[in-house]
């Protein structure tokens, strides 16, 4: 699964990176791509053993919370 979660939010990357949209769609692509980490991995991680992944989603969380 922690693979995954990596895979993800490079591919968040790529998107946002590659993508000739305006900064409004970009925006809108972020929050659904948020959304999705958040549903996957809510409370998949432990921070005790795993916490660089438990902290990316976390962020990811939170950032999606503040842009929605």
């Amino acid at each position: 699964m922690n693979n995954n979660l990596w895979e993800q939010l490079f591919s968040i990357s790529d998107t946002l990176n590659e993508s000739a949209e305006s900064k409004e769609e970009k925006l809108k692509i972020l929050i659904k791509h948020l959304a999705s980490i958040n549903i996957t991995h809510e409370r998949s991680f432990d921070p005790a053993e795993n916490f660089e992944a438990y902290v990316a989603v976390n962020l990811c969380e939170a950032i999606h919370k503040t842009l929605k």
